[in-house]
């Protein structure tokens, strides 16, 4: 094999349509580059003397300034995936080899590799290749859009050079595949994580038998150095678990699971939510449950000790109605259920199996900040909000005396409709964990985390018209909020939830970064707002039948391919009504074929005595977009009239469609572009 048959192998492994949206950890080791070499009869040796060679073209140099010529301008020559990833393979290969070496030395074991006799120093130009690190996030995130994946360059363990290749040792793939088993063992719920603390205590306890001694090492480390990799690590399996979609995948042969249930069932998390009447103090608790993977047309229907109770999908997004008795159509009462030894609800049909999470203690924040509006049962305390804490009896003197000492104040609120010998407290303002009580602990790493808007797949775009909200979870409260270097203001103090201006940029890459009040770095993001579009044809978009089912040769069938429809005579479905394209933009500009004709929405209502002709739909501080959103056919002729003096609604008419000239995009299909040009035309002479 040569240079770039080894490069585009291990790009692919790493990068493609499996990982869009999720975090690509480079972790080359020598079992994986045997696996990728096996079908070509290449091993180790092989790679590496392809990386001492490089491309033929690149005569001289070592290793690092072969790597760096080929970043150099690498993006004229149409590349599917960087040239320079193998040697990046490489500097994490030499990272991950055994031998009798100390265990914080990696320069001897680059040089080993090489097979140098002289197994020192640092080699010439290695600081310099930060860049290419920097570049595939640039890549990954800006070119790609995280499409094939999300990199992050980062550099951890507190070594400025060799940091780089480190960072991508944190989880084999291997490791990373036995996630999913280890979350649904310790009844994780995506949609809520636990605390930092909570999740290393669980990685410890399943991952014994799953995991490397050195992950299981560095999750045990208390030791400062090591501090910044032990974090990168649990960042990174919650990061996971955000992302499980509550299955489990073929490799789990674990006896406990049937190969059945592996394949068939989803994991889903059920949610306590309370109600509290504040004056006769009567409780109200309900079950939703909110699900990470599309929510069925007709709902769910639940099987619980010989019931039927069902739940539709609500706003918010993914988050269902309250669970309702099926014949009785009444809302579930979860106060009939032991909380202290949870639940188990079955959709036998939809292989949906929700489980309410044993606890002796129940936490609940305020619903708005999932844009509900009960408290809903969390897995996770928070700073400086309001909270409500509900336990048995039993251990109702440690949650008081941790309200005494770690929350700006606790008190009991007397209350009835909750299970047998439960109490309630409302509290607010906790400083320190309640210790031994997993959803009373504070966490200390900060969650960045983009919530709901319109995304277009599984890439780190939105669309203009649906922008994400920023949400920080795990903060202090002093956090700053930038983008593209202006700060963000919250509208509401109650939740740290951050809105993107109305003036967003649209169609260039937007950065989201938060700093601490010391001015550091905390987290940074990668996003991008565009506008709504059609592709010029749908060759390569799937042909579905009408049940959506994708069809592989017969097309005898009615079938959809994008917005082209087949097989179907459309007078037998009669004439959908003409509805103007107000979700474009939150300030579009209605216009007719005639001057004067013109409406400014939403500040003006839609016209009742003209049909406009033209929707042009604001993007950013002062740029236009031009939709066409009349009917094709020969539109009036207006170029040879006599236009009296002009009126305020004709002058409007006339800037919008000649003075804005130069900061309108005109429409791109050629007939209708003639048309807009033609009508730009009759602006000029008013």
């Amino acid at each position: 094999m040569n240079y770039f048959e080894w490069n585009n192998l291990i790009a692919r492994k790493f990068f493609n349509n499996e990982m869009a949206g999720r975090e690509v950890l480079v972790y080359v080791n020598k079992e994986m580059i045997e696996q990728l070499g096996m079908a070509a009869g290449a091993d180790v040796e092989d790679f590496i003397q392809c990386i001492k060679v490089g491309p033929d073209w690149i005569e001289n140099g070592g290793l690092c300034q072969k790597a760096l010529k080929l970043f150099s301008n690498w993006r004229d020559y149409e590349l599917e995936y960087p040239p320079y990833i193998a040697y990046l393979g490489f500097f994490v290969l030499a990272a991950t080899i055994e031998g009798d070496f100390n265990q914080k030395a990696y320069y001897p074991r680059f040089w080993e590799l090489l097979d140098e006799i002289d197994k020192s120093g640092t080699p010439r130009q290695f600081g310099e290749t930060e860049i290419l690190w920097e570049d595939l996030e640039k890549w990954s995130t800006e070119d790609k859009h995280e499409e094939w994946g999300r990199f992050t360059a980062r550099i951890r363990g507190g070594m400025k050079h060799i940091g780089r290749p480190l960072s991508q040792t944190l989880f084999s793939d291997r490791e990373r595949k036995y996630l999913p088993l280890i979350f649904d063992k310790a009844e994780l719920d995506p949609t809520d994580n636990p605390s930092d603390e909570v999740i290393t205590r669980i990685l410890q306890k399943y991952g014994e038998n799953r995991f490397a001694k050195r992950t299981l090492r560095l999750l045990d480390n208390l030791q400062t150095e090591n501090a910044e990799m032990k974090n990168a690590l649990i960042e990174f399996v919650l990061d996971e678990l955000t992302e499980w979609d509550g299955s489990l995948p073929d490799l789990l042969l674990d006896n406990q699971y049937s190969s059945q249930s592996r394949l068939q069932n989803f994991r889903v998390g059920l949610r306590i939510c309370l109600e509290l009447d504040k004056f006769s103090g009567v409780v109200t608790s309900t079950l939703r449950l909110k699900v990470n993977r599309p929510f069925p047309d007709d709902g769910l229907n639940f099987e619980y000790q010989g019931e039927l109770y069902s739940c539709v999908e609500t706003a918010p997004h993914n988050w269902s109605m309250k669970l309702k008795g099926l014949q009785s159509n009444q809302p579930f009462d979860a106060a009939t259920i032991d909380w202290s030894n949870g639940a188990k609800f079955e959709d036998k049909e939809n292989k949906f199996i929700g489980r309410l999470k044993a606890s002796p203690v129940k936490l609940f924040l305020r619903g708005k900040r999932e844009g509900l509006s009960d408290w809903i049962e969390s897995q996770q305390l928070e700073r400086g909000y309001e909270f409500l804490v509900a336990c048995h009896n039993s251990i109702a003197d440690k949650i008081r005396e941790w309200g005494n000492i770690s929350c700006e104040e606790l008190h009991e609120k007397p209350s009835s409709g909750l299970p047998h010998e439960w109490l309630l407290f409302n509290g607010k303002g906790a400083h320190d964990s309640c210790e031994s009580i997993d959803v009373l602990t504070l966490s200390k790493l900060l969650k960045l985390r983009l919530y709901g808007g319109i995304k277009i797949g599984r890439s780190n775009s939105f669309l203009s018209y649906g922008p994400p909200t920023i949400i920080l979870e795990r903060g202090y409260g002093n956090e700053q909020v930038m983008l593209d270097g202006c700060e963000l203001i919250r509208n509401d103090m109650t939740i740290p939830h951050w809105d993107l201006p109305s003036d967003t940029q649209v169609g260039s890459p937007l950065i989201i970064e938060v700093f601490n009040e010391n001015g550091t770095l905390l987290k940074r993001r990668r996003i991008e707002l565009k506008e709504p579009e059609l592709p010029a044809d749908f060759k390569d978009t799937p042909l579905r039948d009408m049940s959506g089912k994708i069809l592989i040769n017969d097309i005898s069938v009615p079938y959809a391919s994008g917005a082209i429809v087949a097989g179907i005579d459309p007078s037998n479905w009669g004439v959908f009504l003409h509805t103007l394209p107000t979700y474009l933009s939150k300030t579009i500009v209605f216009l007719g074929s005639k001057p004067g004709e013109i409406v400014e929405w939403p500040n003006e209502k839609l016209p009742e005595d003209w049909h406009p002709v033209w929707a042009v739909a604001k993007s950013g501080k002062d740029s236009w977009n031009v939709h066409f959103c009349g009917q094709l056919g020969i539109t009036e002729d207006n170029s040879k009239q006599d236009f009296a003096t002009p009126d305020k609604r004709t002058k409007r008419w006339k800037e919008a469609v000649w003075y804005r000239r130069k900061r309108t995009n005109a429409p791109k299909i050629k007939t209708v572009k003639d048309m807009w040009i033609k009508c730009q035309e009759v602006a000029e002479h008013v």
